[in-house]
């Protein structure tokens, strides 16, 4: 006696609704099942795709059973669908399955589309097949124009809701709900202090991320329930929301991801000024291991990973030596370390003597008052030519904002007196770009006042006075850590030959520190990008 025929049945749901035909996983079981029983057919196992698109080229659970059925066993005769669009949304899917099953003599049958067994019933499956993946093609392009509209209009387009945000319902037009981020106070504070460690540390030195999520830990804080580490950590600090806007870079209908220029800005609650993101932003980069190693950003020697060799034709790096059984250490050139006295001939210096020069020449000379006033002369004399332009293109902005909203209005108001329909596809992209224009102006508004609101504050000769003198302290302080990261800040390199030692900095480093400092106490080391001196000047 012949063995009854057995069969796989394979149902699968999208997470969109793919042009139709998305019955649920129940409904396809219980329809495979029914036809099975009818056909008097075994089900030997159902096969179920969850939230997975059938234009995917490779799905696990449909690679599964076509290996299974495809096997040397030859475990089943028959594979039951839903519909076609069930197995497959691409037409190179379909085709390549088709062909390894009926090599290994298993039929396709679907229950919604009665194909012949013959020519004509493969020519009406490659048809269908073209239609389903034409409709998914539709789908993906409609979605993705809604996803954009959606970001350009303010809304929120899902996915992962960041900490110290959560997502709420605004709007609902028909069966979408619209959402946009809003505050968690207890969030947002938690991430406030996270960047503020991470900025000044608990006493005035800038903390890592391990550090900073131990110290969170200690102090009984979760992250929505789960301990603090050091990625999660990491995430918070590279989080793009906390500035009070992200990029949403939703494909375009031609699929083309934009770029960050074209990415579309999309507003939320801030929490952590800009500034400070981009201060934090900036160290970290600069602290990174691929950038500096940890033994020189954490190291307890001075003058660590900027001190040089200046005999000619070396500039190695000078690195820490011990003599009279460590009773000395002296800083030695690595090249004469590692090569031989004869690569290089500069001398070893010893370290308390080199520091004590580093220090003096800082406190001395560099942050004495009428030097520093000299050296900061630009920007004691600065005009107010860059206000006068904030302030001009403050108007303008605020008037183009104006009639920005004015063109919104008589658009709804044209709605309102049934000139133009809500439906209309015009309208929506034409209420999409306004929305979008009247945000992106409002940000622009808001950062030049903050720009006017910073430049009030001016400094004066008294400001340098007082900044010099803080420095000074912090560096005759008995705070390694803190001493190292100010003579860091201000000095971009040490080189040291025999007869000479040359100092290299530049007046843009203590511009950028001394307007940062403003007339506030120096009680953190400021941070900026210390790329500032290519070339040699007159602070040497």
């Amino acid at each position: 006696m012949s063995r009854p025929k057995r069969a796989y049945g394979y149902v699968r749901v999208s997470s969109d609704d793919e042009g139709g035909n998305n019955a649920s996983i129940a409904a396809q079981i219980a329809a495979i099942q029914s036809r099975a029983e009818r056909d008097n057919v075994q089900i030997i196992a159902i096969f179920e795709e969850l939230n997975v698109s059938g234009r995917k080229l490779h799905r696990r659970q449909f690679d599964a059973m076509v290996a299974k059925a495809t096997s040397q066993e030859r475990p089943v005769d028959i594979i039951y669908v839903y519909a076609l669009s069930r197995y497959a949304r691409r037409l190179l899917t379909q085709v390549v399955s088709d062909h390894k099953l009926e090599q290994a003599g298993v039929r396709v049958i679907s229950l919604t589309e009665d194909f012949a067994d013959d020519a004509n019933g493969r020519v009406m499956r490659g048809m269908i097949g073209v239609m389903n993946e034409k409709y998914a093609i539709d789908a993906s392009i409609f979605t993705r124009r809604d996803r954009r509209g959606n970001a350009q209009a303010g809304y929120f387009n899902g996915g992962p809701v960041p900490f110290g945000y959560q997502a709420r319902t605004v709007a609902v037009e028909g069966r979408k709900e619209r959402r946009k981020l809003f505050l968690v106070e207890e969030e947002a504070a938690i991430v406030a202090l996270i960047y503020d460690l991470a900025r000044t540390g608990l006493h005035g030195t800038p903390m890592g991320t391990r550090s900073i999520a131990e110290h969170l830990n200690a102090l009984g804080y979760r992250l929505r329930g789960r301990p603090f580490y050091h990625s999660n950590v990491d995430g918070i600090l590279t989080r793009q929301h906390y500035a009070g806007y992200y990029l949403d870079r939703t494909a375009d209908s031609a699929g083309r991801k934009p770029s960050i220029d074209e990415s579309i800005v999309v507003p939320c609650p801030q929490i952590v000024s800009p500034d400070i993101i981009a201060e934090v932003a900036a160290r970290r980069a600069k602290a990174a291991p691929r950038v500096t190693p940890p033994r020189i950003t954490n190291g307890p020697t001075l003058l660590t990973g900027i001190l040089r060799c200046g005999a000619p034709d070396c500039a190695a790096g000078m690195t820490i030596r011990t003599g009279k059984s460590g009773q000395y250490v002296y800083y030695a050139c690595n090249a004469k370390l590692t090569a031989g006295a004869g690569r290089c001939g500069t001398r070893a210096i010893r370290q308390d003597e080199l520091d004590a020069i580093v220090l003096s020449v800082l406190t001395d000379r560099i942050l004495e008052r009428e030097r520093l006033i000299e050296l900061l002369h630009a920007v004691l004399e600065r005009s107010d030519a860059a206000d006068i332009q904030r302030l001009e293109n403050l108007d303008r902005v605020r008037r183009e904002k104006v009639a920005a909203e004015t063109r919104m209005r008589r658009l709804l108001e044209m709605v309102e007196e049934g000139l133009m329909s809500p439906k209309d596809t015009m309208f929506a992209e034409r209420l999409a770009q306004h929305r979008q224009n009247i945000a992106q102006l409002d940000a622009t508004e808001r950062s030049l006042s903050l720009q006017l609101a910073r430049g009030s504050r001016r400094i004066d000769q008294d400001t340098v006075a007082r900044f010099g003198k803080a420095i000074c302290e912090h560096l005759k302080g008995d705070n390694p850590a803190l001493r190292k990261a100010y003579v860091r800040l201000l000095i971009d390199s040490v080189s040291v030959s025999n007869d000479a030692i040359y100092i290299q900095g530049s007046k843009a480093a203590l511009e950028s520190a001394v307007v940062r400092s403003g007339n506030a106490a120096m009680t953190m080391v400021p941070g900026f990008d210390r790329k500032w001196c290519r070339l040699q000047d007159s602070n040497l």
